[in-house]
């Protein structure tokens, strides 16, 4: 599929727009910035699948998918069912794998892997949950999106009642 254009010049249309990697990085990588986001990004999915925590599917959200030109990082909600965790904890070949393991889905790790790899990393354990972290992504908190960054954001930059994200299949 492809990527839609910016409704606003900043924001997808409402929906989870199903694409691929490549795609994202031809729509996205249109700054320094971005192509360094998107290199730590693509080196913590590359480890994440040496540990056997290969995500099913990935949903990408954040300053990333919009037009912003230097995103803080690329946020993202990753489908890994607990069967996976279980295969890679058996699979694990020594200490590091199963700590490198233990990182990845440990919930009070956020703040080490986005300073490691640049990436804000969210779990789902099953389709139902990555729903839940779309209708999150996509409508905010309590059902409203947070307003622009005055620091971040140019000042014509409106706050969308729903945007989009994207979706990677990766299996």
């Amino acid at each position: 599929m492809t990527i839609p254009d910016f409704i606003d010049r900043y924001h997808l249309p409402d929906g989870d727009h199903e694409c691929t990697m490549e795609e994202i990085e031809e729509k996205f990588l249109f700054s320094e910035t971005r192509e360094r986001k998107w290199k730590q990004f693509s080196a913590m999915l590359y480890r994440m699948s040496e540990l056997g925590l290969k995500p099913k599917k990935v949903l990408i959200n954040g300053s990333f998918v919009t037009g912003r030109e230097n995103p803080g990082d690329v946020d993202f909600a990753a489908l890994i069912p607990p069967e996976t965790v279980i295969s890679a904890l058996e699979n694990a070949e020594d200490d590091h794998d199963l700590s490198g393991i233990e990182l990845f889905m440990g919930r009070n790790n956020q703040l080490a892997l986005r300073n490691l790899f640049g990436a804000h990393l969210l779990i789902a354990d099953s389709e139902e949950m990555l729903s839940g972290w779309s209708t999150f992504f996509r409508k905010g908190q309590n059902g409203i999106l947070r307003e622009p960054d005055p620091e971040k954001d140019p000042e014509w930059v409106v706050r969308p009642d729903v945007k989009g994200i994207l979706k990677v299949s990766t299996e």
